[in-house]
């Protein structure tokens, strides 16, 4: 009685295993099965989270690139405007230069004495009026002297300082030049605040210019010696009856005056 008692515990035990088997095989399923399907629900919500974090990565560096382009952009510009600027500098030097060696030689066939100095200052409503330099009273200037640019008139000092001088220009509508004309027309140099003056000879009748003669000072006069060239005829206009008016240009242009030289011992 005892051993078939014992016996059935055995098989109750054995059967029980079985069973926990079975449902552990199945469960199993049931388990691999229930997560496939949670995985089918929540992929595409994880890609989408997957996208969304990778596009953000990368949007971060491309904010990161950019700044680091914009401020080697920005370093480039800064170096190339300064490296501009070295190159216009030196090249306005090289210009200087070559003007002052120019104006330096003008002393082996230039027959007058004279001081180099430059424009500091010209108002631009004053462009055909006057002009400051940058040599005075310790430079020996005087009133009066004429100044020229690039071997022609166009002026002389009106006023003078210890460091600097005031320069009336022949353009300015009040100056009167005495001058002669090709063909030894004798006449005057009125300005015209502008860079044509207008010349006026002694007798309309006896004047016969035209168009390209040259103009230049007579002599007769205390300030300007003879021979200073002020310009060429550039045009001739009627004026009254049969007098006629003969307009000189300048032979430079005013904006593009730098260094001037002003004549300190002339032979009148």
């Amino acid at each position: 009685m005892k051993i078939g008692k014992k016996k059935n515990k055995v098989l109750n035990i054995i059967y029980i295993f079985i069973i926990l088997m079975v449902v552990v095989f199945f469960a199993k399923d049931v388990f691999m099965y229930t997560m496939t399907e949670i995985e089918e629900i929540f992929l595409p919500l994880q890609s989408r989270v997957y996208f969304l974090g990778k596009k953000a990565k990368e949007s971060t560096e491309s904010v990161i690139n950019y700044k680091e382009l914009l401020n080697e952009n920005n370093k480039l510009k800064h170096t190339l405007a300064e490296k501009s600027l070295i190159e216009e500098k030196n090249q306005r030097l090289l210009e200087e230069n070559d003007r002052l060696r120019e104006l330096l030689d003008m002393k082996d066939h230039f027959k007058f004495k004279f001081k180099v100095g430059k424009i500091s200052f010209q108002q631009t409503r004053e462009m055909y009026e006057s002009f400051a330099i940058n040599i005075g009273e310790i430079d020996g200037i005087e009133k009066n002297m004429p100044v020229l640019y690039n071997e022609s008139l166009i002026g002389k000092v009106e006023k003078v300082f210890k460091n600097y001088s005031v320069v009336q220009m022949i353009t300015f509508q009040d100056s009167v030049v005495s001058a002669t004309a090709t063909g030894d027309t004798v006449g005057i140099v009125k300005g015209n605040r502008s860079d044509e003056l207008i010349f006026e000879p002694v007798s309309f009748h006896e004047a016969q210019l035209s168009v390209g003669d040259k103009v230049y000072t007579s002599g007769i006069s205390d300030i300007y010696p003879k021979g200073l060239y002020i310009g060429e005829v550039c045009e001739i206009r009627k004026k009254y009856e049969n007098n006629v008016e003969y307009l000189v240009k300048l032979p430079f242009n005013i904006i593009d005056m730098n260094e001037i030289i002003v004549l300190t011992e002339v032979d009148r």
